[in-house]
């Protein structure tokens, strides 16, 4: 069945996002309702939000992609936004504090949400290091700085650019400089350095490999706490349909795009094909802006036909090739008890079994097979949440999407006995990673299911089930490479928006979005979606 572009009401569009994510979520809402574009928001998903979407089995609720977020606090210039986006139709919880917990074999460290406790208590544990401390919560501002930007100047108008130019001189951080460069340059004692970057899971790359800019803007992110949706993530993307449906637009599940339409060196529409449909399904879409929230490498290396001239077509299949995408493993928890028996208050736990971040990263292989996890992450989404009726937990760590590969053309829900086999194995693992750490946690289980990136590959197409869009190592943010990651690309009509446009993460990928909307035809500039979002009551 093919579906083309005529004067009825389901295919005449002013707008196309493909994909429904954070950023896509942002781009919809905003040309929705502040310009009265009428859009349509295509998922190959069954469930709208990308990794905003959650999901139930029994009575357990999870989040897929959403932990905690920062800065979503009253007044705050991101709530602000996200409140404008979702017309206040998302609350937020701010979790107890301590809000993390370090754990590692030697010592443990509890960070509050308030900087200056923060500075305080490390200095306490590390009085030599005192102005060296000082010094990079200092730095964590300026570097924070240095990425946004960067993308102001990739992505703004001549005045944004200068901006972004004079910020370069003053900030003095260059994206190239690595995490580990800055920690061996500014720290001597090993535990402080392995601690200040026990949040790297948020951005996916270890010390060697991350640009400090990008660790700052995630430590700076939560420096005064962490907030959680009230009721589930799943509120976002609920709340963004219901603007955009008002509007004359339309949310479209189980709809993979196939094809960009380009015609006359201009995007046109898309081909979509319907996903778990009984019989093979084609339909086409057509609108004058084409925005697509799938990822640079999806965009650029299978959406846009092969013969098309994209002249960093081929730099950017290399950078995919060479450079792994951030994958991992989340076990979902229903619990048949209170945590809180055990001591947990709603706090997230990163339990490392080493101090040396790098090697736990080149173990993201290896542990699979050894059954000693060399990290993983540890959430309570029902503790965060004060709705929930069920008790739930989380457990994340990070693995190489090779191990997984044998498995990739096999259907999902229907893959062999060895998959199922090897997912048993990595649950027992992680489970008893943290019985050693929490005895008595493993009998409040009743309810165990494992996502593996062959999962997150299904459901959301990206590059190895990646979770955090291209690795935001230097190389990426380098001069010659900041075409792959603009929101206007080579093809007129067609954007980009999401994770690619800045990093990984809801709040960045809102700004990603924010950064669309102001390149887009009739677009919203940022400071006048700034402004409009803080007139609201």
């Amino acid at each position: 069945m093919i579906m083309r572009a005529s004067s009825t009401k389901n295919s005449a569009y002013d707008l196309i996002l493909i994909g429904s994510g954070m950023g896509a979520l942002t781009v919809a809402s905003l040309m929705a309702q502040l310009r009265g574009k009428r859009v349509l928001v295509l998922e190959r998903h069954f469930k709208a939000g990308g990794f905003t979407h959650d999901f139930k089995r029994q009575q357990y609720h999870w989040d897929v992609g959403i932990h905690y977020i920062g800065q979503m606090n009253k007044g705050s210039s991101m709530r602000q936004l996200f409140d404008l986006v979702t017309q206040q139709g998302v609350q937020w919880n701010k979790m107890p504090e301590p809000f993390e917990r370090f754990i590692y074999p030697e010592f443990t460290f509890d960070l509050y949400g308030e900087p200056k406790r923060f500075q305080d208590d490390l200095i306490r544990v590390f009085p030599e290091e005192k102005r060296a401390i000082q010094q990079y919560f200092r730095d964590l501002q300026k570097a924070a700085a240095a990425l946004f930007l960067h993308n102001i100047r990739i992505n703004g108008n001549w005045i944004f650019k200068t901006i972004g130019h004079l910020g370069r001189l003053w900030s003095g951080i260059k994206l190239d400089l690595t995490t580990q460069e800055y920690l061996n340059r500014n720290f001597t004692n090993p535990q402080l350095k392995a601690l200040l970057v026990s949040q790297w899971g948020d951005y996916g790359l270890p010390p060697s490999q991350s640009p400090f800019a990008v660790h700052a803007t995630i430590a700076m992110h939560y420096l005064n706490g962490a907030y959680y949706p009230v009721g589930g993530a799943g509120k976002i993307a609920q709340s963004v349909k219901a603007i955009v449906e008002e509007k004359g637009g339309q949310f479209l599940l189980n709809r993979e795009v196939t094809q960009i339409l380009i015609e006359k060196g201009r995007a046109v529409g898309v081909k979509v094909r319907k996903v778990n449909a009984s019989t093979e399904t084609e339909e086409t879409y057509y609108a004058p802006v084409i925005v697509s929230n799938t990822g640079a490498a999806t965009t650029y290396l299978k959406l846009i036909p092969a013969d098309y001239p994209i002249p960093f077509r081929e730099p950017l299949r290399q950078f995919v090739q060479k450079h792994s995408s951030i994958t991992n493993v989340t076990l979902y928890l229903g619990l048949g008890d209170d945590p809180r028996k055990l001591g947990f208050r709603g706090e997230n736990h990163w339990i490392y079994e080493n101090i040396d971040h790098n090697l736990t990263y080149e173990r993201r292989l290896h542990w699979i097979f050894d059954s000693q996890p060399p990290q993983c992450y540890l959430s309570f989404p029902s503790l965060k949440d004060p709705k929930a009726t069920a008790h739930t937990a989380e457990i994340i760590a990070w693995v190489d999407y090779d191990v997984f590969t044998k498995w990739k053309n096999q259907t999902w829900l229907h893959r062999d006995t060895d998959y199922q086999q090897l997912k048993e194995r990595i649950s027992q693992a992680l489970i008893q990673q943290i019985e050693k750490h929490y005895p008595g946690f493993a009998n409040l289980i009743e309810y165990y299911e494992l996502s593996t990136p062959l999962t997150n590959e299904h459901f959301t197409g990206h590059n190895k089930g990646g979770i955090y869009g291209l690795p935001a190592i230097p190389e990426r943010f380098t001069p010659q490479n900041a075409a792959w990651t603009k929101a206007e690309t080579p093809v007129f009509g067609l954007y980009l928006t999401g994770a690619d446009l800045y990093m990984g993460g809801i709040v960045s990928a809102m700004l990603a979005g924010i950064t669309t909307v102001s390149c887009l035809p009739d677009g919203i500039s940022i400071p006048q979606a700034f402004a409009t979002a803080a007139k609201q009551l």
